[in-house]
């Protein structure tokens, strides 16, 4: 059998462990294409297999999550008190990345995006229904389409900086392991990223979940694609097509915003059912797609490593009474402050937590956002999708932008979205919590720094790639 599998994947992949629980085969690259790829079965677990890398620590369960929150106001690093430094997570909390330290996000999703690829050059090549097979090519164009929209988000700059700049490679087929792609425009990888999720949910049946999963939420469904399309279409600036995704999802009737009294318990449930989750990452110890406490747990515990700390910028933000500073704890000498969105589900140690990808706050939020840049829903408004929130935070919005993007970052906090928020709309971050003398304390928008450095050894496999500029090759 011809070998198709890139260097830099088959790397990505030796380096990585196997995941159980939730996905109880292989993933595709483990096996031979003809013994995994042949029948319908096969596919439907390399299907499977594709989801699995989004637990691991580099990606949800991890350091995508917590580098980006660590570089925000969000974050700080409680130095000052020893056993919560460990060391890790400086040069995210320092803004501080070379090519030979920065996300591992490039090798991995690359590797979910050629899974991906793999499964759906295969299934129209076996026996099975066509609405099994239409839905599972939805799954594998979602995580396709998620995957290279979290590598874009992470090494390239957001399109309101110019979408003719550099993005990342757009991989859609299996690809020879001699081919060397350059990297597409930004405009051109979000182009794709639509392409693929608007193509899903035109395949997938509204009432398809993934048989046989832990989880619901955490199986692509059509309500994932269009909260997606909904973000996506946000940071592409689409105004009107942000708030029409949103709006299918709002008006689904498939979820609803958590009360205030059960906020906490809605971050440690282990399978949610009802609520807000639209898509998450289903956590358990036994599911571990990596090793050790790097993990969202082990990070923000005041327990365990405790590295990645929440700052007094952020519980500021919070008015006397908000419900959301319930989220924010201290740790149990009244010293350093944490996050309380990944404590755990109290089914062990080392403890999990699901990571929620997409909710329906966020829907809310970028209607509103999107209808204060020019967009028109019937019946909607900015101060009514504001209020369907706060109601339920004990808090009072304020009908603006300004006042659309300050409750974005209260409501989504620890959640993965700052950085990308200020980044997409071209705003500056400001920090005044802050330990040690070297830590940046604003980033000017348009700063090199928004971008990551992409890894020193992918230039090692395909010289026709160009690192980002302020940073050497």
């Amino acid at each position: 059998m011809k070998k198709i599998i890139p260097i830099f994947l088959a790397i990505a992949f030796l380096s990585i462990t196997g995941c159980k629980g939730f996905l109880t085969e292989e993933p595709v690259l483990a096996q031979s294409d003809v013994l995994t790829l042949s029948t319908f079965k096969g596919v439907n677990n390399a299907a499977a297999g594709a989801y699995a890398p989004l637990s691991s620590t580099t990606w949800y369960c991890g350091a995508f999550i917590l580098s980006n929150e660590m570089r925000t106001m969000n974050g700080r690093r409680w130095i000052e008190f020893e056993e919560y430094n460990s060391g890790r997570y400086t040069d995210d909390y320092a803004i501080h990345f070379t090519p030979n330290s920065t996300s591992g996000m490039w090798s991995l999703g690359y590797y979910v995006i050629l899974a991906a690829n793999q499964v759906l050059r295969a299934i129209d090549n076996v026996e099975a229904d066509e609405a099994d097979k239409d839905n599972i090519k939805a799954e594998m164009l979602f995580l396709r389409a998620l995957a290279h929209f979290d590598i874009v988000r992470t090494f390239a700059h957001a399109p309101i900086q110019g979408g003719d700049k550099l993005g990342i490679p757009i991989i859609t087929t299996v690809q020879a392991i001699d081919e060397k792609p350059a990297r597409n425009t930004v405009d051109e990888v979000y182009t794709q990223i639509i392409e693929d999720l608007e193509d899903a949910e035109e395949l997938i049946d509204p009432d398809y979940v993934r048989a046989g999963v832990n989880d619901a939420k955490a199986s692509v469904s059509i309500y994932a694609i269009q909260a997606l399309l909904s973000r996506v279409y946000l940071y592409n600036q689409n105004w009107q097509k942000a708030a029409d995704y949103a709006t299918k999802v709002i008006n689904s009737g498939k979820f609803s915003i958590w009360k205030a009294d059960e906020l906490e318990d809605a971050y440690t449930t282990d399978v949610p059912t009802g609520g807000e989750v639209i898509f998450e990452v289903f956590g358990h110890t036994s599911q571990s797609y990596g090793t050790g406490l790097e993990n969202t747990w082990g990070m923000t515990s005041f327990n365990q490593y405790g590295d990645c700390g929440a700052s007094r910028d952020l519980q500021n933000l919070y008015a006397a009474g908000d419900a959301r500073l319930a989220l924010l704890s201290p740790d149990d000498k009244g010293n350093a402050l944490f996050t309380m969105k990944y404590a755990g589900k109290g089914l062990g140690t080392i403890d999990a937590s699901n990571t929620i990808v997409l909710r329906l706050s966020e829907m809310y939020l970028n209607r509103a956002e999107a209808l204060a840049k020019g967009a028109t829903i019937a019946g909607a408004t900015i101060m009514s999708d504001l209020k369907a929130i706060t109601d339920n935070r004990n808090a009072t919005p304020t009908a603006t932008l300004g006042g659309v993007y300050e409750e974005r970052a209260k409501e989504l906090a620890w959640e993965g979205h700052l950085w990308f928020d200020l980044a997409r709309t071209g705003r500056k971050m400001t920090r005044t919590d802050v330990s040690g003398t070297t830590i940046p304390t604003t980033l000017e928008a348009g700063d090199y720094r928004w971008a990551m450095p992409i890894p020193d050894r992918e230039f090692t496999v395909n010289p026709n790639l160009v690192q980002n500029d302020g940073y050497s090759k």
